[in-house]
């Protein structure tokens, strides 16, 4: 196997891996129980009276993307570019060294 091959394979699987393995590390622990509502009727409110303690309503924030999102796939998609563009280059002048133009 030629150089060039060896280095075209190793940084295949290397970016394969990295894309494989990049979803394991977006997962976040949630440690949070979800609070569901009850499905038990409510109690009647003898007398008028209001409830004891007033609950606010649950708003629920959109939560930030992962860092993988923001940091580890752009710099696959650039790392990706750059290797192509260095791969073109690199055959280009070995191809340019090889032939020469006879006139």
């Amino acid at each position: 196997m030629k150089r060039i091959h060896r280095f075209v394979l190793l940084s295949l699987i290397a970016a394969l891996f990295m894309v494989v393995a990049s979803p394991a590390h977006a997962t976040e622990d949630s440690t949070e129980t979800e609070v569901t509502e009850s499905t038990v009727a409510p109690v009647q409110i003898s007398q008028g009276e209001g409830p004891a303690v007033e609950v606010p309503p649950v708003v629920s924030e959109v939560p930030e993307q992962p860092w993988t999102a923001r940091f580890i796939y752009p710099a696959i998609v650039a790392f990706t570019i750059l290797l192509i563009l260095g791969l073109i280059i690199g055959y280009n002048r070995k191809i340019r060294n090889r032939y020469e133009v006879v006139s």
